[in-house]
């Protein structure tokens, strides 16, 4: 199954290796410990940018434009995954694994070892975001012109502007 998975995320991802098989473990192992069916929705934070993150949306069909994948940078090779219905959660985090492996042997590690050699399971990081069911309005920036979601506007000098532009004017005000 895990490798079925993993040829599927390929696919997805335009080539196989161990970032990869990181991302579709973590997801499946997510999966049975949620007690989840594939295809559900399930929400994934993940603490680092990298090929993992192709293969969770494979499995779980999970993806920043669904609202089911968000990237909260922290260098980590971890994911704080939820499930909505029954309040369920777990983070996956890598744990320390061998380091005189080829690629090849890398990944079959990561798809087959048992869980406790590829993953430490922690409670998660993060409160789950709530879903969001209403449309948020945009305004246009008056100091670039940009249309801006408006949760993303601040108030600098008593204007309304964008973050870009808040931060520009921030920092040119500590000069």
């Amino acid at each position: 199954m895990i490798h079925k998975l993993y040829q599927k995320a390929g696919e997805l991802h335009g080539h196989y290796c161990p970032g990869l098989a990181i991302g579709v473990r973590a997801a499946a192992e997510a999966l049975a410990i949620l007690n989840v069916e594939a295809g559900t929705r399930v929400y994934c934070i993940a603490e680092s940018s990298a090929c993992y993150q192709d293969g969770i949306q494979s499995v779980f069909g999970a993806t920043v434009g669904n609202g089911n994948l968000e990237l909260r940078e922290r260098g980590k090779t971890a994911f704080n995954f939820y499930e909505r219905k029954h309040g369920r959660c777990v983070r996956l985090a890598a744990a320390s694994w061998p380091e005189d492996l080829s690629k090849e042997e890398m990944t079959e590690y990561i798809l087959t070892a048992p869980l406790d050699k590829v993953f430490h399971r922690t409670e998660v990081r993060f409160p789950l975001p709530e879903r969001s069911s209403k449309k948020v309005a945009s305004m246009l920036c008056p100091v670039c012109g940009e249309n801006c979601k408006e949760t993303y506007i601040r108030i600098v000098n008593g204007r309304a502007v964008c973050l870009d532009c808040a931060e520009a004017q921030w920092a040119g005000m500590s000069e």
